[in-house]
């Protein structure tokens, strides 16, 4: 049986694929932060499933999961995948939010994936006597290749992601240990729910109140009408399965105008569309 680590099962897109994986027979570690979780999922999602209680930002804690995971091992055996999926959104305009929201933003979607992703290499087969080896798939965003204003915190974490898998799948190719990335547009999840209030919220009053409301309505209600979580998670399938992926997976409902015509547009041009959209052009 084929095994494979996934963050941040709990909800949304890592609980779809956690869930898609144990019933095509794989047996998946799904990390979450919080032990009353652990019951619940194990129920929900079986005897093929196994949780695993850690933090991406303790990297202690992520080191003692990777030596329980190590020892479920048989010799010579490697796991099929991991899924970096764990992360938060968070955001504000540039000028009124603190440097510790884009520390905070890092910490959990740069910076803990660092380290879920060393302490995992050995177990995927990264090293020249290996004879399995398994694949990394790191779930970026189109906010990755797009940023937006307003969410510059999770853009520059997701844009960091994507150079990040570029540079070590380049690397890994040395062990045969493939990075791919997937990068969803608006999926409906949780994330979602946790956006500030429009009506009210610490930037009510502030110069971009109104901006604000407009993106709300524009970019959060969107995304809660996106494309169901279970895509991703039969994506994820599809790339363990497949023996030579795509590096990257973009999948966004009307990708023409969420993703393709931003970069086909000259980027002043684009400057100008956003800022009249959102009422964000000097007057």
């Amino acid at each position: 049986m084929k095994k494979v680590v996934i963050t941040g099962v709990s909800t949304g897109i890592g609980y779809s694929t956690a869930k898609i994986l144990c019933n095509s027979g794989y047996f998946v570690y799904g990390s979450i932060r919080k032990e009353e979780d652990a019951d619940k999922l194990s129920s929900e999602l079986g005897a093929n499933f196994q949780p695993l209680i850690f933090d991406v930002t303790d990297s202690m804690a992520i080191l003692e999961s990777a030596e329980k995971v190590q020892t479920d091992l048989k010799p010579g055996e490697s796991i099929a995948g991991l899924v970096n999926n764990a992360g938060i959104a968070l955001g504000g305009p540039v000028t009124l939010i603190d440097t510790d929201v884009f520390r905070k933003q890092f910490d959990v979607n740069f910076f803990g994936l660092i380290d879920v992703t060393k302490a995992y290499l050995p177990l995927l087969g990264a090293s020249k006597d290996s004879q399995s080896h398994g694949k990394i798939i790191n779930i970026s965003s189109i906010s990755g290749r797009r940023a937006h204003p307003f969410v510059s915190p999770y853009c520059a974490s997701k844009f960091a992601l994507e150079a990040f898998s570029d540079s070590l799948r380049r690397e890994l190719m040395i062990y045969g240990v493939d990075v791919i990335l997937i990068e969803p547009g608006p999926i409906k999840t949780a994330i979602w729910d946790k956006t500030p209030d429009p009506e009210n919220n610490e930037f009510t009053g502030s110069d971009y109140e109104s901006s604000l409301r407009r993106f709300y309505k524009l970019f959060i209600e969107m995304g809660k009408k996106g494309l169901d979580a279970e895509v991703i998670g039969y994506r994820v399938k599809n790339i363990l399965q497949d023996p030579n992926p795509a590096a990257r997976h973009i999948i966004t409902p009307k990708r023409f105008l969420n993703y393709t015509i931003q970069g086909m547009l000259p980027t002043r041009i684009y400057d100008k569309i956003v800022g009249k959209g959102l009422g964000l052009l000097k007057k």
